[in-house]
């Protein structure tokens, strides 16, 4: 989605004192016996994420909540130094709250964390709404860990992605997907007929993306929900040709799991602990839900705000984390350079189109790069990563939506900061 700024303003009675650099609210303190009892009462598979403090219990719990996978770190951490500068808690910000320091915002609206990583320094830190050690869910973030690991097998030339998928997915043919090439999945083009952008998309059992969340326990079963995933993977229909235009659905990240898993003999969580998690130098464990053996890959994965920023800097120039080929350059040129405008740009109108800060395209399940090569990726509820490789700069945050479903504006937000001057 292009950095818009929210309709609805959003106000929590929230006092805090913060210091300077990193931003640990001293009222916070988490969630209480009686807190937890009486969510546990509540919570239910209708309503864990409709926002407000069910939702944010539940986002820095899954685990009470679904079966899940460990994704174990190894050895040292990768150090991120501590450099905290005054002048970016002091940055003004410009919200649907008005002008108000970025300091203020944090407090103010609906965000759990917030880091933002300059040179490998951590130059702004702030738990609002969270512990720093506590694992938030990252829901869509979790896409960017499956293409990296499509990335990975091929600069390995393990796959192709001009290939079509039944090639490496045989029961494929015959279906909705037959014919449609990894690349136009990679770039949410697959042209399937199982849309996000409908009306009552995750409400409606009748949607086709209800059914895809109900087989993987995220939402309630229905008398018409297929016995597995796969089943309904395999029964949807193309709507259009594929690659001709940007249509978001997290099926499309389903089936590169597959494919992964396919390609590997390995889980998705197995994938990502080895390929990713064990060679950046994570400071912890992540967690995967994992539900009869499949990953929830586009929207199961948690982890510390840290870890999150530390998967970033492996877009960095010089990669600074501990293991260094994780993300090659060819791959960051396919994310800022090869990317397909003419299948983006079709998405926005023509007032966004002609915007001079309006994105070039997306791909590789990011959901946009900017003209001048940053690159960001959102997730439901307030979850965002940030990256600016001219910059060395990474801006990563956790958020949960309130009870009337606002979320913070930190997409916009992060875009003002690396334009702002202050990392150049």
């Amino acid at each position: 989605m292009p950095f818009t700024k929210n309709n609805t303003i959003y106000v929590m009675l929230l006092s805090a004192v913060l210091s300077i650099g990193h931003l640990q609210s001293q009222t916070y303190k988490g969630f209480s016996r009686q807190d937890r009892e009486l969510i546990h009462k509540r919570w239910n598979i209708d309503n864990w994420d409709d926002g407000g403090e069910l939702s944010r219990y539940t986002f820095l719990n899954m685990a009470e909540f679904w079966t899940h996978a460990v994704i174990k770190k190894k050895g040292k951490e990768h150090n991120l130094t501590e450099d905290f500068r005054p002048e970016i808690s002091n940055f003004k910000t410009m919200s649907e709250k008005g002008s108000l320091s970025l300091q203020k915002y944090l407090i103010t609206a609906p965000v759990d964390a917030m880091i933002i990583v300059h040179h490998n320094a951590i130059v702004l830190e702030a738990y609002p709404r969270m512990f720093p050690d506590e694992k938030h869910v990252y829901m869509s973030v979790t896409k960017i860990f499956v293409s990296t690991l499509i990335a990975i097998l091929e600069d390995r030339k393990q796959l192709d992605a001009s290939k079509y998928i039944d090639f490496y997915l045989p029961e494929l043919k015959g279906t909705g997907w037959e014919q449609v090439s990894v690349i136009d999945i990679l770039d949410m083009a697959s042209g399937i007929d199982c849309l996000e952008s409908v009306e009552g998309a995750y409400e409606n059992p009748k949607n086709c993306i209800y059914q895809y969340e109900a087989t993987l326990g995220f939402l309630k079963r229905t008398e018409t929900t297929p016995s597995s995933t796969w089943d309904h993977i395999k029964a949807l229909k193309s709507q259009k040709e594929s690659g001709i235009v940007f249509e978001y659905s997290s099926v499309n990240t389903f089936v590169l799991a597959e494919l992964i898993e396919r390609i590997t003999h390995k889980t998705l969580a197995q994938n990502i602990e080895q390929e990713i998690w064990q060679k950046m130098g994570a400071e912890a464990d992540a967690l995967m839900v994992q539900t009869k053996g499949i990953g929830i890959a586009h929207a199961g994965l948690s982890s510390t705000l840290r870890d999150l920023a530390r998967f970033g800097t492996l877009f960095l120039p010089g990669q600074s984390a501990k293991d260094t080929s994780v993300i090659s350059k060819t791959y960051l040129n396919k994310i800022q350079i090869e990317g397909r405008p003419e299948i983006y740009s079709q998405t926005w109108s023509p007032e966004i189109r002609s915007q001079q800060d309006a994105p070039s395209h997306n791909t590789y399940q990011w959901d946009m790069v900017m003209q001048d090569g940053d690159f960001y990726k959102e997730g439901f509820g307030g979850q965002g990563l940030y990256i600016s490789p001219s910059r060395n700069l990474v801006i990563a945050f956790f958020g949960t939506a309130d009870e009337n479903g606002t979320t913070h504006e930190l997409p916009s937000i992060a875009r003002d900061l690396a334009k702002s001057g202050l990392f150049d």
